[in-house]
């Protein structure tokens, strides 16, 4: 069965007000954690869709640069120059592995995002059902309540004796169901509600870590697709020495290499070419 996030939260119906039959610290540690509870589910909601969000804008960039990998290679002006067609062939592959890298996130994503969010949705149902039976047996054990201070009024004969005594009876197995229930929910909502950093730490640390994988992949195949064209690599022979105004054919001013302008720039570069992504 898979997990609908648009469909109606589990957590719905707040829990009844005890009456009396337990403190009020007790219903307000209830009422309390379940708005957190509800909170929770709402954000789980959000970021599940978020995170759908994020991978189909990751699959249209990849389409866009398909596209426009593939528009540049079929276009005149590539076909006709052997350096841009060359360049712009590697520009098609670059933009084909592109798409495995998005594929293996958006897996990655599914795996360390979406599955948790399901499991841990998942257990919001079975809070309200405990909720549920909690009211339940706090509803019976008013009604009981009730019937035995009616049945207390009456006359005491024989037969209103035997019936009081049984509704006594009645009235303490309620109630002694309903503390338990309740008590257990008391306990073990604020411990719920507090493990949620433990159980999503591991996969907010799985997303980061796939996220730096792909734009490490991807900061990798433009490296390199930058790093062998031909003007790279005259632009690193030369030392970033430019050509000077004036001279050549006509006396045309010359345009600098990349980094001739600004030492510190070039500097960068070197520096952001040096780097090792692991």
């Amino acid at each position: 069965m898979t997990w609908n996030p648009l469909k109606k939260p589990a957590l719905c119906q707040k829990p009844a007000l005890s009456q009396g039959l337990a403190s009020y610290e007790d219903d307000r540690i209830l009422e309390l954690n379940f708005v957190k509870l509800q909170e929770l589910d709402e954000n789980c909601r959000k970021l599940y869709k978020e995170v759908r969000r994020s991978e189909d804008l990751l699959s249209g960039l990849h389409r866009a640069e398909e596209k426009l990998a593939s528009d540049l290679c079929n276009s005149q002006l590539c076909q006709d120059d052997a350096e841009l067609k060359s360049l712009t062939d590697k520009y098609v592959s670059v933009a084909y592995q592109m798409g495995h890298t998005t594929e293996d996130l958006t897996d990655l994503n599914q795996r360390t995002v979406v599955d948790p969010l399901k499991k841990l949705t998942g257990e919001f149902p079975h809070v309200q059902a405990a909720l549920k039976r909690r009211d339940q047996t706090l509803a019976e054990v008013l009604r009981t309540k009730d019937k035995l201070e009616k049945q207390q009024k009456l006359e005491r004969t024989g037969q209103n004796i035997v019936k009081t005594e049984q509704m006594k009876r009645c009235y303490q197995a309620a109630k002694e169901d309903f503390e338990k229930q309740n008590r257990l929910l008391v306990l073990e909502l604020p411990q719920f509600y507090k493990k949620r950093i433990e159980y999503f730490n591991p996969s907010l640390q799985a997303l980061i870590r796939s996220q730096v994988d792909y734009y490490g992949e991807n900061t990798r195949l433009y490296t390199n697709l930058i790093t062998g064209t031909p003007n790279s690599r005259m632009a690193d022979g030369n030392g970033g020495e430019g050509v000077e105004g004036g001279g050549g054919a006509g006396g045309s001013q010359g345009v600098d290499p990349p980094g001739s302008a600004d030492p510190g720039v070039a500097d960068k570069l070197a520096k952001i070419k040096a780097l090792s992504i692991v």
